[in-house]
């Protein structure tokens, strides 16, 4: 038999390692199971605990002259503050907590700040208040903070209807606060940051699962089951054996991400079910979850490319160094150096997504992290194109690693 024609019968024979139910079990259902617990399952209690929203007025009111040309003093701030917590009496999981300072309401979490001029600048045909949230849109909280804010506007409106004035309805604003110095910074958008939390996330823990992967389909399965110096005496192009490995794994990493989405999606279509939300996002938006509305974009396709290659230039390294070292020191070694830089990576970018640490550009999983999110932001640098080139240079080195070894037959057998 040909060189050329070897490589088939070779990558059937990875393909069936593949579709092994422990090999299943290993790459599908347990990423699918442990994102649908993840999310799922903190729902229930999410849904059962209580939204605080704080709220400051400043506002100092107004005289205001009515359709009969009587003129009275009104604070809408006031009046809104009492309209919101008239709601909120009856809303089993929402709180309203009154704050003295605009500070005191937009350092937490939910809160809501309507400035001294408030009543005056919406008689003049504007208005605006500020407002700070972590929470998504899709989630519980973020529901019960959005009906907040929509209760304000309501009050604006419904003066405007019973005064009876002969003017437009004034243009409504939400303005976001811009968090304090100190928490984290980045030259990305709001928009892309919301997509590094659940994008860096979802790296770590694929890259978690691939050293069960390895063992289930790489070099180390053939060393475990006696057939590796067998494959090597048979094949006459030993470099096929690591052309087909790749692919298998190329293979079983995609199957992974769409496990890992799809749980990820349903547990979302269920907190969405659990919380009445109307939107089209499929999942809590925030640290674990992507928004499904990005995901079905071009941002998606970007960022799924991003997680790919990520898994594959892990598993190639496994790949590695399972051709150069025997099987119990290419497990303790290999799995030990991917989770080692999974691990450093992921508690770089968990408390501040931007960072540019240089203990973070270092780190391969950190170039493909900070370009491919570059991408999505539109502002790929020439720093992100020697990210990629570095990438795409231990690429090749590893793969070239791996085949020499091959070659050479320098695998150490146990």
């Amino acid at each position: 038999m040909k060189k050329s024609e070897q490589f088939i019968p070779i990558l059937k024979k990875d393909l069936k390692l593949v579709f092994t139910w422990k090999t299943m079990m290993v790459i599908v259902f347990v990423p699918f199971i442990m994102m649908f617990l993840i999310i799922g399952v903190p729902t229930l209690f999410i849904g059962t605990a209580s939204t605080t929203v704080y709220i400051c007025s400043d506002d100092l009111g107004a005289n205001v002259t009515n359709y009969d040309n009587l003129t009275f003093s009104l604070n809408l701030g006031d009046k809104a503050i009492a309209y919101v917590q008239e709601y909120a009496n009856n809303v089993s999981n929402l709180d309203v907590e009154i704050v003295d300072t605009r500070l005191d309401a937009l350092n937490e979490s939910n809160g809501i700040y309507i400035p001294a001029n408030y009543t005056s600048e919406i008689f003049a045909g504007t208005t605006a208040i500020e407002y700070h949230s972590t929470s998504g849109s899709a989630s519980f909280q973020g529901v019960y903070f959005n009906e907040v804010k929509l209760r304000i506007q309501e009050l604006v409106l419904s003066w405007f209807l019973a005064l009876n004035l002969d003017v437009a309805f004034p243009d409504y604003n939400e303005v976001a606060y811009i968090p304090p110095v100190g928490e984290p910074t980045s030259g990305w958008s709001a928009e892309t940051l919301v997509l590094a939390s659940p994008f860096a996330y979802a790296l770590f823990i694929m890259v978690a699962l691939i050293g069960n992967m390895g063992r289930t389909i790489g070099f180390s399965k053939e060393k475990e089951d006696g057939t590796f110096e067998t494959m090597l005496t048979i094949t006459k192009n030993r470099s096929l054996l690591v052309l087909s490995k790749l692919l298998v794994g190329v293979i079983a990493t995609n199957l992974s991400i769409l496990a890992y989405f799809v749980g990820s999606a349903l547990a979302g279509a269920m907190a969405k079910s659990l919380s009445g939300g109307t939107d089209n996002a499929a999942g809590l938006e925030g640290i674990l979850a992507f928004p499904m509305s990005d995901l079905l974009s071009f941002k998606g396709v970007i960022l799924l490319i991003g997680l790919g290659s990520t898994l594959v230039l892990a598993m190639l390294t496994l790949m590695t160094f399972d051709t150069m070292f025997s099987k119990t020191v290419s497990e303790r070694i290999g799995t030990s150096v991917v989770m080692g830089f999974g691990m450093l990576f992921y508690f770089t970018v968990a408390f501040d997504p931007g960072t540019t640490a240089i203990y973070a550009r270092i780190n391969p999983f950190y170039w493909i992290y900070h370009a491919f999110l570059s991408m999505i932001d539109l502002s790929f640098a020439w720093l992100d194109a020697l990210y990629i080139v570095l990438f795409l240079g231990l690429f090749a080195l590893l793969l070239l690693l791996a085949r020499r070894a091959i070659e050479r037959e320098k695998a150490l057998f146990t």
